[in-house]
């Protein structure tokens, strides 16, 4: 049973990597089975965690889940290299790249059942001049009450920079307009006008998405030689194809086959409208003991020890991390407040007793 579940696990890190990459494999069997192996003993950790409420264990929460497998992709070591772009690299390696955290989130979130939606922008230092382009993206994760979020991470920003270095909290689950007030300026992509269908940043962003449609570019027309109603039909073709994806991530039930163009940007709009009724971050206080307690719960899984003991380690740890989130915060972040979902709560909480 257990060489079937490998087996089947290795499948779909291969269909991840075609997906992403391409189906030319440049790793071995004994690598592709190192990466299964490190995913099936996660799933397995996860299906035997438990936290303690009132002295009764449970199974982890819709949040808490998400929590374990953000903590599992991001907590690797950011290393450009070449096996840090893909899933299977990041996963054997144990360092990565905005690619590979992508991929190997989309892996885990579509495992569990979690809406996800890969997103691509480009990327400006605090001067206005370009990084390249970048990959992130959004979940839907449930909190206490059952209601549902649509938040920005990036585990780029909070993942470790060294061996040394621990994972931080900054751009986990919170809204696409704080993440642009990071140092590295996040805009759709221009260079694609693909690129401003799936990302909601800003109204701005929105309402410009909107004008590109039906806008000629002479440069384009010109080297394609199409007609311009030949290129707005081909804006709206792409508008289509990602209102296709955004219908997947909202799971809205959209029918798009009988939609002429005007009736694309209504539905455009109405998963916007939608995206902003639920793009709310959570209550800190319920991320922050959600952090505490997916950390209590795997150190009592992965050590054998009392909830109590483990407790107090956890403490310990989410106390670094919480440091470490302010430290970064007050370096990289524009500096008017409030931006990283935990910086308020844990400046407030912790951070006089951690200077």
């Amino acid at each position: 049973m257990e060489q079937i579940q490998l087996e089947n696990i290795k499948k779909e890190l291969l269909a991840t990597y075609a997906t992403y990459i391409g189906t030319s494999i440049p790793y071995t069997d004994e690598e592709l089975s190192k990466a299964s192996i490190q995913i099936k003993g996660f799933l397995d950790k996860l299906n035997n965690m438990r936290i303690y409420e009132n002295s009764i264990p449970r199974k982890l929460n819709n949040l808490e889940l998400f929590v374990a497998i953000y903590e599992f992709v991001a907590n690797r070591v950011y290393v450009e290299q070449d096996t840090s772009h893909d899933i299977i690299g990041t996963l054997i390696t144990n360092k990565g790249v905005c690619q590979g955290y992508c991929q190997l989130m989309s892996f885990l979130c579509e495992s569990f059942n979690i809406p996800f939606l890969y997103k691509h922008t480009e990327t400006f230092d605090e001067n206005r001049n370009p990084l390249g382009s970048h990959g992130n993206f959004e979940v839907i994760v449930q909190d206490e009450n059952g209601f549902n979020h649509c938040l920005h991470c990036d585990p780029t920003i909070d993942s470790p920079k060294s061996e040394e270095d621990i994972l931080g909290f900054n751009a986990f689950l919170i809204q696409d307009s704080d993440i642009n007030r990071y140092y590295h300026k996040q805009i759709p992509s221009g260079n694609s006008i693909s690129t401003f269908y799936n990302n909601f940043l800003s109204e701005q962003s929105f309402e410009q998405s909107i004008m590109l449609l039906t806008q000629i570019n002479p440069i384009e027309q010109m080297i394609s030689g199409k007609t311009e109603e030949e290129i707005i039909n081909s804006h709206f073709g792409i508008l289509k194809n990602n209102l296709v994806e955004l219908n997947k991530f909202f799971r809205l039930n959209i029918d798009f086959n009988n939609l002429d163009n005007d009736q694309l940007i209504v539905a455009y709009r109405a998963m916007y409208e939608y995206y902003n009724s639920i793009a709310q971050p959570f209550a800190p206080e319920e991320l922050m003991q959600a952090i505490k307690n997916v950390k209590t719960a795997e150190i009592m899984y992965e050590h054998n020890i009392s909830f109590e003991d483990a407790l107090i380690q956890s403490q310990k740890i989410f106390e670094q991390r919480m440091a470490k989130s302010i430290e970064q915060h007050e370096k990289f972040w524009d500096k008017d407040g409030g931006i990283s979902l935990m910086y308020e709560e844990s400046k407030k909480d912790n951070g006089p007793a951690m200077k």
